[in-house]
């Protein structure tokens, strides 16, 4: 059996980002302007790659406490990041 063409696009928001981050008490020893800093990251990657997710994850770790970056990917990715599909560049076959 041939596998169809399929497409995968993640995006996440500032916003989504943010919920998370108090969802899961993140971001707790950071101030505003880093805070802002780092929402104005994932702004500018509204599709982020796994660096891009590495880098916001890595960010978040810094200013949380009790977390490894890994856990904040891991948190990024389940509750921030959406993920859709297109199999041969249409919505459903």
């Amino acid at each position: 059996m041939l596998t169809p063409k399929i497409t995968t696009t993640r995006r996440w928001s500032a916003m989504s980002v943010r919920e998370t981050c108090i969802k899961h008490d993140l971001y707790t020893c950071g101030d505003n302007e880093e805070y802002k800093h780092m929402l104005q990251g994932v702004a500018r990657w509204p599709y982020p790659s796994i660096e891009d997710l590495y880098l916001i994850a890595k960010d978040i770790q810094k200013h949380s406490k009790d977390q490894t970056i890994t856990n904040v990917m891991f948190l990024l990715e389940k509750d921030a990041v959406s993920t859709t599909f297109e199999i041969d560049g249409q919505d459903d076959i």
